[in-house]
């Protein structure tokens, strides 16, 4: 917090008090000896304080709130670049607030992705754009809102983070007095190879990249051998013919250059790349009530932008990494894009429900014992009315 300007002003009314006042407070009562001088006094201590009424107004001008944000990986593209960036660094012409942001993607902060819980509770870290996936092992609950198999669109993702967004709201209070603002997409991970993969069965014995260990049971169920490896690790990885595939949303490995290490992509949704923003509590509490309304209504817009945004993106990256005339950015390749095959889509429902779900809910069940119930709770009617 700055507060220069604060005890600039105390330091002034202290001056005009001793001015008004030559004697301390406590001796008043003692060189009163008559009416007159009680009605001075009492004429001096009616301006002090008037004085100490500018004084709290000049301190509340004066004070500002600095907030450390940590953004998504700058190599994951459009997204980062051209609205998470721009919102935060706006952050305060557009609500107005006491803030001075200083927004950091990541990877230029020294520390990797699946550690940002972590930090956010150790370090003086004040909002995050928290990577779920990469965060899942610190807390389980966070996987619940895009279980691998399990949700193949985008309206399906946005009910279930409404429905079920409050409980890991509740937990991330809990265990990093820290609150979630706001849950946003990548847009579907798909998975793209630099061998030939036209279905699912074509991944066995291929080595390929995920974003969490959470994922490591839906390759290995198809034969694969799953490698977690951090995104900005990925396109090196590739080139160096490490690992034959990768999972990722279609912007995202985009902006990274993937496709220059690519050759094929099947586009069946593994999961939906929902992300969150959080804010520490302390710094959340730092606001008025009324602030804290600029700041949840500033959040809710961006996030409707990125719902919005995320389509937009990835149908372009999409058009650029199949070379088609509508290409519309930088680079164009050509990938060969297969059609998928509508058992790999029962394949992957019957995963997430049948061990996807199991393995995750027992899991969380240690952390949260109320966790697969209350996951119950909010997704399965969706799912139920979706399917």
């Amino acid at each position: 917090m700055h507060t220069t300007g604060c005890a600039e002003e105390r330091n002034r009314i202290v001056r005009v008090t001793q001015l008004l006042l030559r004697k301390p407070i406590m001796q008043l009562p003692k060189i009163a000896k008559n009416h007159y001088e009680i009605l001075i006094i009492m004429k001096r201590l009616i301006v002090l304080g008037l004085l100490f009424g500018v004084f709290a107004f000049a301190c509340k001008k004066y004070t500002v709130i600095d907030i450390k944000v940590v953004g998504q990986p700058s190599m994951t593209g459009s997204m980062q670049k051209n609205m998470e960036q721009p919102f935060f660094e706006s952050l305060q012409k557009k609500t107005g607030l006491p803030i001075i942001v200083d927004y950091r993607p990541v990877d230029q902060m020294g520390f990797k992705d699946n550690f940002e819980l972590a930090m956010l509770k150790r370090d003086p870290i004040d909002i995050v754009s928290l990577r779920f996936v990469q965060n899942g092992q610190d807390e389980p609950s966070l996987i619940g809102i895009d279980l691998p198999g399990l949700i193949p669109d985008y309206q399906t993702a946005r009910e279930i983070g409404q429905a079920y967004g409050t409980f890991i709201d509740e937990n991330l209070q809990h265990r990093y007095d820290a609150k979630l603002l706001g849950l946003w997409t990548f847009g579907p991970q798909i998975i793209f190879c630099n061998k030939p993969v036209h279905q699912l069965s074509d991944l066995k014995g291929l080595k390929v990249r995920v974003g969490g260990a959470f994922m490591t049971p839906l390759i290995q169920s198809l034969g694969g051998f799953p490698i977690v490896i951090p995104f900005e690790q990925v396109a090196d990885s590739l080139a160096q013919k490490a690992i034959d595939c990768a999972i990722s949303s279609e912007t995202s490995a985009y902006g990274a250059k993937w496709p220059a290490h690519l050759t094929h992509i099947y586009p069946i949704v593994t999961q939906m790349g929902t992300n969150g923003i959080v804010i520490r509590l302390k710094t959340w509490n730092k606001f008025s009530e009324s602030q804290k309304i600029r700041l949840t209504d500033a959040v809710n817009s961006y996030v409707e932008n990125t719902w919005n945004f995320a389509k937009k993106i990835n149908r372009q990256a999409s058009d650029c990494m199949q070379g088609t005339d509508n290409c519309v950015l930088d680079t164009r390749y050509k990938l060969v894009v297969s059609p998928i095959k509508r058992d790999d889509k029962e394949i992957l429902r019957h995963f997430a429900i049948h061990q996807s779900f199991p393995v995750w809910a027992e899991s969380c069940n240690k952390v949260h014992p109320n966790c697969s119930i209350r996951w119950k709770a909010a997704v399965e009617p969706i799912m139920n009315r979706t399917h």
